[in-house]
């Protein structure tokens, strides 16, 4: 198992590095063959939206998606999920995993590399049971999940049609433990346009787009510490040469909410603060370019969250289902009407950064947790 994490996390599979993504989709099909699945597929996923420096929509291609299924008619119908990329564009200077003992450092080995390989053992281990006739699973793997799987969304919901239960593997809460309430994610882009002048000559002329984004990035990172809600600028440009007023600017934002009502109350700030900032020479407007709804506590979610703690219990390990600001597509699936818990990867941790890692002793408890927890809903 080290091995395998080892060799897809050493395929880097940035969101947009195509290439990447889908030879770490082929090495994930090669992984599954030995599962002999009745079906391998790798459909194509629409591009997802992103936003230019210069302030343009635009749409940018991403790698195939990946599904193996296995007995589509047993009566116990199981999503299995995870994505196949990771943050670290192909240029990223992380790109080698190096081993200390049974921890894993390096790019993706926990999220969700190291969840590709807890989801295969689980499956491997299901095949060998005497009620694997009982269980029928489809394994999917998005090749855009980590710039909101706008292009795969659809697609992932549609695979949950007529499952009664839905295992996601990314990594492991920091305690080892599983997420159960997560926060929606918004990516929303700022596009400021002033009015250029000479520096020297006619300053008061101009209308900087800069410093009208500016105020506007202090504005709403000012609704931080607002119930439900986080706001964060992320990326920043505009302006050119220096001796002129800037006429363009563009400022990205990523949002958490924890709930429809947050959701909708930072929209509604996002509105009225480009309908202000727009006077006197100056106009902005607001892109939405992805959105994945809160994943909010429900009775369902919480029978499946106590199940889970009960097998870790049967199994003599001790994981807690705790609420957590992340989102991922166990959101969307979730309001899709899949009741899901997505956190059952492996452990590690400092995901999303040059320091991150994966406890290889996990791999396998993480395994034998999905196999109780597949068992205990045969009945």
């Amino acid at each position: 198992m080290a091995s395998t994490v080892i060799g897809l996390a050493e395929i880097n599979s940035g969101s947009f590095n195509v290439d990447g993504v889908n030879r770490c989709g082929e090495r994930l099909g090669e992984l599954v063959l030995e599962l002999r699945p009745d079906r391998l597929e790798a459909p194509d996923i629409g591009p997802t939206p992103v936003m230019t420096d210069r302030g343009e929509l635009d749409r940018q291609a991403v790698g195939r998606a990946f599904v193996a299924t296995k007995r589509p008619d047993a009566p116990l119908q199981v999503l299995v999920f995870g994505h196949l990329d990771t943050v670290y564009p192909h240029d990223s200077a992380f790109q080698k995993v190096t081993r200390s003992g049974n921890t894993l450092l390096g790019p993706g080995v926990a999220d969700c590399k190291g969840g590709l390989v807890a989801a295969v053992e689980a499956l491997r281990a299901i095949e060998a049971a005497p009620w694997r006739e009982e269980v029928g699973w489809r394994l999917a793997a998005v090749p855009d999940e980590e710039v909101g799987s706008a292009g795969s969304k659809a697609w992932l919901q549609a695979l949950g049609d007529g499952c009664r239960l839905g295992l996601g593997f990314e990594p492991a809460l920091p305690s080892g433990g599983v997420a159960a309430a997560r926060k929606g994610s918004l990516t929303a882009h700022l596009v400021v346009h002033g009015r250029s002048a000479h520096v020297g000559r006619s300053h008061g002329d101009g209308r900087s787009a800069i410093l009208a984004l500016a105020r506007l990035v202090q504005r709403l990172e000012g609704h931080n510490g607002s119930p439900g809600v986080t706001v964060n600028c992320g990326r920043v440009s505009g302006g050119g040469v220096l001796n002129a007023v800037p006429d363009l600017a563009v400022g990205s934002f990523n949002v958490r909410v924890d709930s429809a009502a947050a959701h909708q109350t930072i929209e509604t700030a996002f509105a009225a603060a480009v309908t202000e900032a727009t006077s006197d020479g100056i106009e902005a407007m607001v892109h939405w370019t992805s959105a994945r709804p809160s994943k909010e506590r429900s009775a369902a979610l919480d029978e499946l969250l106590a199940e889970v703690v009960a097998a870790a219990e049967a199994l003599g390990q001790s994981v807690l289902a705790e609420d957590t600001g992340g989102s991922c597509d166990g959101n969307d699936l979730a309001a899709a009407g899949l009741v899901n818990v997505e956190s059952l990867g492996i452990c590690g941790g400092g995901i999303h950064s040059p320091d991150e890692f994966a406890l290889l002793e996990s791999l396998p408890r993480r395994a034998a947790l999905v196999v109780e927890i597949i068992d205990r809903h045969r009945a």
